[in-house]
């Protein structure tokens, strides 16, 4: 079975590559109109084109070609960009992190302090807490999200 399929397989890609080669056949039938084909009319005067090479497909890309060199370059600035928005990516979420734990902090409610530079506990007032709140929500807004 395998030998008949290798066999079938000879025979389809012989006729195809005879094909590529074939010339092209033309010509005008008596109500004027002009014919194409591959193989070549009995009744009329039949002229034959010859394929030519063609000629308009792009040389390869070198490694050297400028378009190759400016095709690396954005790929290496593409990269070296990524790599720094991961990078500030990985920092903010800590920082992310921590906003939220102050804003939940705050909105638990209660006395918030600080430590003053004496040691002793400063409470913030209820102005204070809302303007922190707004600060930070607004931080964690802009940064975070």
């Amino acid at each position: 079975m395998l030998r008949l399929f290798k066999a079938t397989l000879l025979l389809a890609i012989s006729a195809v590559s005879l094909n590529l080669a074939a010339e092209i056949y033309t010509w005008t039938d008596k109500n004027g109109k002009v014919h194409f084909s591959d193989k070549p009319s009995i009744s009329e005067k039949v002229t034959t084109i010859t394929v030519e090479e063609n000629n308009n497909i792009a040389d390869a890309v070198t490694k050297n070609s400028q378009w190759q060199q400016d095709y690396n370059q954005a790929k290496q600035d593409k990269a070296e960009q990524s790599q720094k928005h991961a990078k500030q990516a990985r920092e903010n979420k800590g920082f992310c992190e921590q906003l939220k734990r102050r804003i939940a902090i705050i909105n638990q409610g209660g006395r918030i302090y600080v430590m003053s530079p004496e040691g002793e506990r400063e409470f913030k007032s209820e102005e204070q807490l809302k303007a922190e709140h707004q600060k930070a929500t607004q931080t964690y807004k802009q940064i975070c999200r």
